[in-house]
């Protein structure tokens, strides 16, 4: 028999698999919840974070270069 998780996609990260996920620390997580930047999802103590609200920032806060070109 398979696990429940095989072919479902993750939605809902910790602190800090959220901070790996966006290439920020947990405590600068926490801040950005704090700050009302990134909304959280709570269950009694433990605070998870939405995979479409961090794609959500990450598209909140792209900017392209200056002459509109990327910057890499």
């Amino acid at each position: 028999m398979r696990g429940m998780s095989e072919g479902v996609n993750k939605r809902l990260y910790s602190v800090k698999e959220a901070a790996k996920y966006l290439g920020r620390s947990p405590w600068a997580i926490r801040r950005l919840i704090w700050d009302k930047l990134l909304p959280q999802v709570r269950q009694g103590r433990r605070v998870m974070i939405d995979l479409v609200d961090m794609n959500g920032f990450i598209e909140k806060y792209k900017q392209e270069g200056a002459n509109g070109n990327d910057l890499s």
